[in-house]
């Protein structure tokens, strides 16, 4: 039985799709209600771990899951070693400086920068020619620019509704995210041929590359 680590977050239901289409079915339970951390699935020969996304590149790095989807953004940040064999097609967003119309910085000048990110944000603001107090956050950090906290924020944006609710927008794509399949190092070694074929499946279901 292999152990496969679930991000509770954005990412949830477009892995729960992608595994039915490869003939994986991670069902019997409800991800709005079930409060079980471990469900096991003897059928698929899977134990699944509901995790926050934050903390999942950890678990997979000491080796408690063996593989996990997780979103791209997270496995930046938290620049674990893990092997990245594929990218799920769905639930495809970007990663963005946004803020008030005009708010992106000029040349030469200093702002305060709202994230959940700030590692990448530290290595996004070193390529441009503008500096920025970054200023981790762990909440909204729509409500930076909006309150006034920061100039600008760095977040994920999909549809952009929210940001055009409050009066914001996307100034700048710093990346493009995808949920990703992560794995253990040491578990892809000693179980390859159940990785690989989860992996297979996957990509033969046209749902990850």
């Amino acid at each position: 039985m292999i152990r496969l680590a679930l991000g509770k977050g954005r990412n949830l239901a477009v892995t729960l799709a992608a595994f039915r289409a490869a003939g994986i079915e991670l069902g019997g339970f409800d991800p709005a209600t079930d409060r079980r951390l471990k469900i096991v699935l003897p059928d698929c020969g899977i134990e699944v771990l509901l995790l926050k996304d934050a903390d999942l590149p950890l678990y997979l790095a000491h080796g408690v899951a063996d593989l996990g989807v997780v979103g791209s953004d997270v496995l930046e940040e938290s620049d674990g070693d893990l092997l990245v064999p594929l990218r799920l097609h769905g639930g495809r967003a970007r990663l963005s400086f946004i803020g008030r119309p005009g708010a992106l910085p000029t040349a030469g000048s200093q702002v305060r920068l709202a994230t959940k990110y700030p590692v990448i944000a530290a290595r996004a603001v070193a390529r441009r020619s503008w500096g920025a107090e970054i200023l981790p956050l762990a909440g909204s950090v729509e409500l930076a620019p909006l309150l006034g906290l920061a100039e600008i924020g760095l977040d994920v944006v999909q549809t952009g509704r929210t940001l055009a609710e409050n009066g914001l927008v996307e100034l700048e794509v710093v990346a493009e995210v995808a949920p990703c399949v992560a794995v253990n190092r040491a578990s892809f070694l000693g179980q390859r041929a159940r990785i690989n074929q989860v992996l297979g499946r996957l990509e033969a279901a046209g749902v990850a590359s």
